[in-house]
């Protein structure tokens, strides 16, 4: 119970308080006034004001964050203290500002994964256990004792690389896998995922091929050979988890993987929680994957995100005035009950996957 309570404070801190003390700190650069910074949203749990008179805030609901910058559009605001508003300095500092969060998240994504490749990662190797008669594995000439090796050319070293690959490439006619089989030759094999259609009653894709891992195959070890190795890998893996995250959004959106599918609050605190169990570099695996999907989502250009502002500002650059507050809080209230609807769509999700 503690290591759980640890884990979801842990992910809380490392990914939103990040995100948020990313704009904070850019804010402060240019004196903005901080008024608050908040972790959840909703009732305060627990409250500290600074010197600086700025309030930190852990609130009820843990489902995001926020930091309420001194601005005229949103509160009165004396005009000796014009020159701390965020609405009154230039376009181009409120940019720097808007987008620094989600550079927070992306930096502490890049600065864990050197730490993890520097260390080296020890991951268990994708090998088959055994393959379903009549499965689509099985008519694509996979066997027992196989090695997945590469899927359409890309390296797979461990389960959760043939996940991800799996995953942008779900929907494809021909998807070539290179196999390594027990005598040590390379074999390739086409997949067919046209038609493969995902199922919630599936416990994975590799079920839903007809492939069961082999679950005491030897540990692989994932290191960088020198810290500028890992500095280089790291940039890779940065690169890699932003293509997946932006091919599943293609997916979800085309309609090859279902909504169902999508990890919500639930989820994501529930494999926080395990990969805590399995170690710190395994967490912080977690954490900077974690990290660069919610910095990738902050600059969606949807009204309540980062990236929402972030198009308010563009136009009022084009415009030469910002937009009528009346019409940011409507888009706002209409965007707000949207993220209402996916919430309870995404708790559903992590429900039914966890008494399936």
């Amino acid at each position: 119970m503690v290591a759980a309570v640890l884990a979801i404070i842990l992910t809380l801190i490392l990914v939103v308080g990040i995100h948020e003390a990313g704009h904070g700190l850019v804010a402060r650069f240019f004196a903005i006034k901080i008024q608050k910074i908040s972790i959840g949203f909703g009732k305060s749990l627990l409250s500290w004001t600074n010197s600086k008179d700025c309030e930190w805030v852990w609130a009820m609901w843990p489902l995001g964050g926020y930091v309420q910058l001194l601005n005229t559009r949103i509160s009165p605001v004396t005009e000796k203290d014009y020159p701390q508003c965020f609405d009154k300095r230039p376009i181009w500092q409120r940019l720097l500002v808007l987008v620094s969060g989600s550079l927070a998240n992306i930096v502490t994504a890049w600065l864990a994964f050197i730490l993890i490749f520097f260390v080296g990662l020890n991951l268990k190797s994708p090998d088959i256990a055994s393959v379903v008669p009549n499965s689509l594995a099985y008519q694509a000439g996979f066997q027992a004792q196989d090695q997945w090796v590469a899927i359409n050319g890309t390296p797979t070293p461990s389960w959760q690389e043939v996940g991800m690959q799996l995953i942008m490439f779900w929907g494809q006619k021909e998807v070539q896998v290179t196999l390594r089989q027990p005598n040590g030759h390379l074999r390739t094999s086409l997949l067919n995922l046209s038609d493969l259609k995902f199922s919630e009653k599936d416990k994975s894709l590799l079920t839903r091929l007809g492939i069961n891992p082999n679950l005491q195959a030897p540990v692989k070890r994932i290191a960088a050979p020198s810290f500028i190795g890992a500095i280089k890998d790291a940039t890779l893996s940065v690169g890699h988890w932003t293509y997946f995250f932006l091919m599943v959004l293609k997916q979800v959106l085309t309609g090859v993987i279902p909504f169902s599918v999508l990890l919500g609050p639930l989820g994501l605190f529930a494999a926080s929680i395990v990969s805590f169990t399995q170690g710190i570099l395994i967490f912080l695996y977690f954490i900077a994957s974690l990290s660069i999907a919610v910095g990738l989502v902050n600059l969606f250009p949807v009204p309540g995100l980062d990236g929402g502002s972030i198009l308010y500002t563009l136009i009022e650059k084009c415009r030469g005035k910002p937009m009528s507050v009346a019409m940011e809080v409507l888009l706002y209230r209409l965007v707000q009950i949207a993220f209402a609807l996916l919430l309870v769509q995404l708790i559903l999700n992590d429900l039914q996957r966890f008494y399936a």
